[in-house]
């Protein structure tokens, strides 16, 4: 095998989404070539070792570390299912439910030319982009997807949960990260990008309480996001049940709870990711 530039090494192994991120990866002194700083213009042969200081990402992006906290919390499994994706961006979620077991994924987003080239490439994955979630093309899928999962910025799940009981037709489950800042009516917080601790529980209980208000949804549990966003804003996420009936589960204990473990979160260091 001929010798191959490093960063399309990096990319066809999986420990950058493209050759823009290994170049910055490798500007940064994070790639090692035969235990030495790597250089811009290295190639890679079949004796040479590459290795990173810092132990890539498990999931194309740091969203699938997200999803998979969540995931563990509510019990949901995803073995054998049809999944949608909104929201997908490079791929994390989308990854995460692959890695979990999902049959198919719908990978949802307005975007064009962002998921992650390995996830384009693969046969479970339909690749949906320039798609918004409101698109009446989603009430066609075949096979009907039985969870959902979105990551969406300035989309509140108040207009987003309907979308899904339409997509998934009246039946199935969503996991769905909340993203504060959209959930609330507040300009200043939007633009500072911060909301005061004492805004997220009632934040969390008038989210849940629309919710439940809705035809056919029952919101089964909440959690705090084991991961913050870029900025270190805190984020939650909600397990939504759609065709349930009955009263509400009662979760006054559980947004408390999820606030103070989410207000205790590290913020997550970008620079510690290098795949």
């Amino acid at each position: 095998m001929s010798a191959r530039p490093l960063g399309v090494w990096l990319v066809e192994n999986g420990y950058c989404a493209d050759e823009k991120e290994a170049a910055a990866l490798v500007m940064a002194g994070e790639a090692l070539l035969n235990d030495r700083p790597a250089k811009a213009g290295d190639r890679v042969g079949a004796k040479d070792k590459v290795r990173l200081r810092r132990p890539p990402l498990p999931y194309a992006a740091k969203g699938g570390l997200k999803l998979e906290g969540a995931l563990a919390r509510f019990g949901v499994s995803v073995q054998g299912r049809v999944c949608l994706d909104a929201g997908a961006s490079t791929g994390g979620f989308t990854d995460c439910l692959l890695r979990h077991g999902a049959q198919r994924v719908y990978a949802v987003d307005v975007g064009y030319g962002q998921l992650r080239g390995s996830l384009r490439q693969d046969g479970r994955v339909v690749n949906l982009e320039r798609t918004n979630i409101a698109s009446p093309a989603l009430l066609k899928l075949e096979p009907v997807p039985s969870l959902g999962c979105c990551d969406l910025s300035y989309l509140s799940l108040r207009k987003a949960i309907p979308l899904y009981r339409e997509i998934l037709r009246g039946r199935g489950e969503v996991v769905a990260l909340v993203k504060p800042l959209f959930e609330v009516d507040d300009a200043q917080a939007r633009r500072s990008g911060n909301l005061p601790p004492d805004a997220y529980e009632p934040m969390l209980t008038g989210l849940t309480g629309y919710l439940n208000a809705l035809e056919g949804v029952r919101v089964r549990g909440l959690c705090e996001s084991p991961v913050t966003g870029n900025a270190g804003t805190v984020e939650f996420f909600l397990h939504v049940g759609l065709g349930g009936s009955g009263a509400p589960v009662p979760l006054e204990n559980e947004i408390a709870r999820s606030v103070e473990e989410a207000l205790k979160t590290q913020p997550y260091r970008k620079e510690a990711q290098t795949g």
